[in-house]
């Protein structure tokens, strides 16, 4: 006889439901129309494709270092220190993705509050995993921090000195971020890679 999983069920559709029917309930409350809410934004606003494309992608791959370093991270594994890096990194990819998703650090918390707890956290993964990361790699973890920072710095600093070019200025701002993430997503792939590989050594 078949047996619907439970699993199934309260993990993906439970939830899922419960999240849909509350954020429509939460935008009723503050009378935003529910069409709105489900309909993709670009077809909403009516702009064309490339509009916040970099942005979008910036987010993907965010969302992406962070399920990778979950997925590794929960799977068997045998090295439990790099499965605690690994739940690190998917923790900050989170905390860094929804804020680009939701901007929060424009809108909603502030950038400075912000930006010095990704300071903080930085630094911890820095000393905290200092061991495994140079067993790992740590040269492409310091140029994603490389790339960001010089990001904050455009944000924060050059924007505000040259405000008169601020095209340009956002055109490097975004395109420091833009490589730093991606060499963000590199390092956690390699830090997962160095996890699975680590499992078939021992399982030899």
């Amino acid at each position: 006889m078949f047996k619907f999983p439970s699993k199934l069920f309260y993990i993906c559709l439970l939830t899922s439901s419960i999240l849909y029917f509350l954020i429509l309930y939460i935008s009723h409350l503050y009378n935003i129309k529910l069409f709105l809410v489900i309909r993709d934004l670009a077809q909403t606003c009516g702009y064309p494709i490339g509009v916040g494309m970099i942005s979008n992608i910036g987010i993907l791959l965010w969302g992406s270092a962070a399920s990778i370093c979950f997925f590794v991270a929960f799977a068997e594994n045998k090295h439990k220190e790099i499965s605690k890096l690994l739940k690190f990194g998917g923790i900050f990819s989170s905390l860094l993705c929804i804020d680009d998703f939701f901007l929060l650090h424009d809108r909603y918390v502030g950038p400075d509050f912000l930006y010095i707890t990704y300071f903080i956290l930085s630094i911890s993964l820095l000393t905290r995993f200092r061991k495994i990361l140079k067993k790992i790699g740590i040269f492409t973890l310091l140029t994603s921090f490389l790339f960001l920072s010089l990001s904050v710095l455009f944000d924060r600093i050059v924007q505000q000195l040259f405000n008169q070019s601020y095209e340009l200025t956002q055109l490097f701002e975004e395109g420091f971020k833009f490589l730093g993430i991606t060499c963000w997503l590199y390092f956690w792939c390699k830090t997962s890679f160095y996890q699975l590989k680590y499992e078939k050594l021992l399982s030899r």
